[in-house]
């Protein structure tokens, strides 16, 4: 669980060294919803990629992080 949460973490820190924080509820949602459309593309398919349908699901957390960071400032 550690390495999954670290993996999160360093999500984050990409997300927002390119990005920057979150401007609003808004932006945060849209970009979850964005990354949550990426996974069920990646799960939709026939054969799963299961590496990718991960990675997608990495991201996923990391905005929701990103969205709770948002709140809290």
């Amino acid at each position: 669980m550690k390495i999954i949460l670290t993996e999160i973490e360093k999500e984050v820190v990409r997300a927002n060294r390119i990005h920057g924080k979150f401007h609003s509820l808004h932006e945060g949602y849209a970009v979850l919803l964005e990354e949550v459309n990426e996974l069920w593309e990646e799960i939709k398919q026939r054969n799963t990629n299961l590496p990718a349908a991960r990675d997608e699901a990495i991201q996923v957390a990391a905005m929701a992080v990103k969205m709770v960071m948002f709140i809290d400032s």
